[in-house]
């Protein structure tokens, strides 16, 4: 595994939200959450220590997780993405306008594959 990092969780769903900082903070990572577009967006503008997010895919219906990702790498080019979703099919449609890089990863997720795509990631 890498080095510890601090990393943004983004979704709106509080269960997932949580679930996911317990793995990263057992894993010695540190997170912050948003459930929306706009607060990750701030969260990405002002603190430069996160090196990547997890983001999913539906976020509401007012904010889109795809757009988000691709919002969130032109501000910082740098960002490590992982873009997650309940729907297999919407997620691998979405994975195909982003940059290579960007990994995917189909809810539910169990702690054994959230830790296989952040040794990808980080």
């Amino acid at each position: 595994m890498s080095d510890p990092a601090k990393l943004l969780v983004v979704d709106d769903d509080q269960m997932m939200l949580d679930y996911t900082v317990r793995v990263l903070t057992s894993l010695g990572h540190s997170a912050v959450t948003a459930t929306d577009a706009e607060a990750a967006v701030r969260w990405l503008e002002q603190d430069q220590h996160i090196r990547a997010a997890i983001i999913d895919l539906r976020l509401g219906k007012t904010s889109n997780g795809a757009q988000l990702a691709l919002q969130a790498l032109a501000i910082r080019p740098d960002l490590r993405v992982l873009l997650t979703s309940g729907d297999p099919g919407s997620l691998q449609v979405a994975g195909q306008d982003m940059p290579l890089d960007v990994e995917l990863l189909p809810k539910p997720y169990r702690r054994r594959d959230l830790v296989a795509r952040l040794s990808r990631l980080l």
